[in-house]
């Protein structure tokens, strides 16, 4: 209902638009009838941007509002790190080292 409220509105908005920009100008009344002082031939512009964005509020208004949204898969492995200790071939210690390992995800 919402969406209908709404392209009622903007329908309305810009047939007010296109009929005040028709009518401003020289000469009074719609259109003038008198000597234009900077060209005729512009009453085309809002009709075309008032369909393009008419078009495009219907556009929007026919498409599905009840997909599912898109989750990517979780990754397959994880990654765990630990702290081991370092020896070496005489049995003294060295120090530390960190030794990561990929698990799966369950």
């Amino acid at each position: 209902m919402k969406k209908i409220a709404l392209a009622v509105i903007l329908t309305l908005t810009l047939a007010g638009t296109a009929e005040a920009q028709h009518r401003g100008g020289h000469g009074g009344g719609y259109g003038g009838g008198g000597h234009h002082h900077r060209g005729g031939g512009g009453g085309w512009v809002a009709p075309l941007v008032g369909g393009l964005i008419l078009g495009g509020a219907i556009y929007g208004l026919s498409q599905p509002s009840y997909a599912a949204p898109y989750y990517p898969a979780p990754p397959q492995y994880r990654t765990e790190c630990q702290i081991v200790p370092v020896y070496d071939r005489y049995g003294y210690f060295r120090g530390e080292r960190r030794e990561c390992y990929q698990v799966p995800n369950y």
